[in-house]
């Protein structure tokens, strides 16, 4: 099931693909269930793997009901088939950045040009994304695609 209104990403974890997506609906939840969240402190949020798993969970949670499905797994059968490596846990952040870098651009582009605020969380997140690209990091697009 497509939709057009919000971007998706997918990941492929434990043998299985998971459509991550944020939305208000995500970034409520964010708040309701991660301790001390702070929007503007996502990228520390996804550096340690409980925060990221956390994110991880919730992005995936939104992305299959938006699809019409129901997740049928809880984070700690994420835990369990994340391996403890930092190419996997790259994948992932990379992943959960990019699915709320678009999810916050989507909501940009309705915006009028002439009134558009600066979106600060936005902007460190896609520094974020350029300095890992131009330290030669090798980008692990294998295990997560846009839609």
């Amino acid at each position: 099931m497509e939709n057009s209104v919000v971007k998706t990403h997918k990941i492929k974890i434990g043998g299985r693909e998971f459509t991550l997506a944020f939305t208000l609906r995500a970034m409520l939840k964010m708040q309701q269930r991660i301790e001390g969240f702070d929007f503007n402190q996502i990228d520390k949020l996804v550096q340690t793997p409980d925060g990221m798993l956390q994110a991880l969970y919730i992005l995936a949670e939104n992305g299959e009901k938006l699809e019409g499905r129901t997740i049928d797994v809880d984070e700690d059968w994420f835990a369990l088939r994340i391996p403890a490596n930092l190419r996997k846990f790259v994948t992932i952040q990379l992943a959960i950045t990019e699915t709320l870098t678009d999810g916050m651009s989507m909501e940009a582009e309705d915006d009028d040009e002439r009134s558009r605020e600066v979106d600060v969380v936005l902007q460190e997140i896609q520094k974020k994304r350029e300095r890992t690209s131009l330290h030669g990091e090798k980008s692990p697009r294998g295990d997560s695609s846009q839609d």
